[in-house]
């Protein structure tokens, strides 16, 4: 089985291809897992054979189990598993007018289910091979719900639960569990005009030097970190007096 080896879902773009990129250049192989095939292509072009480009769509588990046992034939097994793959930005915002179901299950299907499908496949792969650590991208609305990103919101706290959980579940294996709370990053998918913005390669280098440190829990932005937990608590006329300001 490989050993320094990494899977990275959301790959095509944004954090995700940062991360793909900033593994390959400290030496790592990597499978990028993404629903864009053109793409991932075009990033392997770039970054030679340590990458290896495969088209998934994470919200169907079939999908997730044929490539998971496709690697398993190729004897590989990552060691790291950055499971960065979700719905954001402009395509997660809710209507204020009707509340809308649907929206929180495709959100949940990719959000939350489409990152726990991979835990579940490779639990014990990962177990009988030596270990492995799966890192999870939450966000900083898993602390704080805006409004109209309660689907988001409530997927971000969901996976971030979940990992917590997971954590404690495997603590006297060598099975590790690590959540990171980004702020707004300078991506395709970001609403509007924030402050303390971070560009996607920052982030990608600050999330793997967590990974590779094995904290289970990161927030990069200190900012938001107390920002986010101020809003909890202050009045909602104040709060949503301060949201139209940023």
């Amino acid at each position: 089985m490989e050993g320094k080896l990494a899977l990275v879902t959301g790959a095509s773009s944004g954090i995700g291809e940062a991360l793909c990129r900033d593994l390959v250049s400290r030496g790592w192989a990597v499978v990028g897992i993404a629903r864009t095939g053109e793409a991932l292509n075009q990033i392997q072009k770039n970054l030679g054979s340590l990458f290896t480009p495969i088209t998934c769509d994470v919200s169907d588990r079939a999908s997730i189990e044929r490539v998971s046992k496709s690697l398993l034939v190729e004897q590989k097994c990552p060691s790291l598993f950055f499971l960065n793959a979700g719905i954001a930005g402009e395509k997660a915002v809710e209507n204020p007018e009707k509340f809308d179901l649907s929206l929180h299950d495709k959100i949940m299907a990719v959000n939350y289910f489409g990152v726990l499908a991979w835990v579940e496949f490779w639990e014990q792969p990962a177990l009988a091979n030596g270990g492995a650590q799966f890192i999870a991208t939450s966000s900083v609305n898993a602390i704080f719900a805006p409004p109209s990103g309660s689907a988001y919101a409530a997927s971000k706290a969901a996976v971030a639960k979940a990992f917590e959980g997971l954590s404690l579940t495997y603590f006297d294996t060598n099975l590790s569990f690590s959540v990171v709370y980004p702020g707004p990053v300078n991506t395709p998918g970001l609403k509007g005009t924030l402050p303390f913005t971070w560009e996607p390669e920052w982030m990608a280098k600050y999330m793997i030097e967590c990974a590779l440190k094995g904290k289970s829990r990161c927030e990069p932005s200190a900012f938001y970190a107390v920002l986010m937990r101020l809003l909890r608590v202050l009045p909602k006329n104040l709060v949503m007096n301060l949201l139209k300001k940023l």
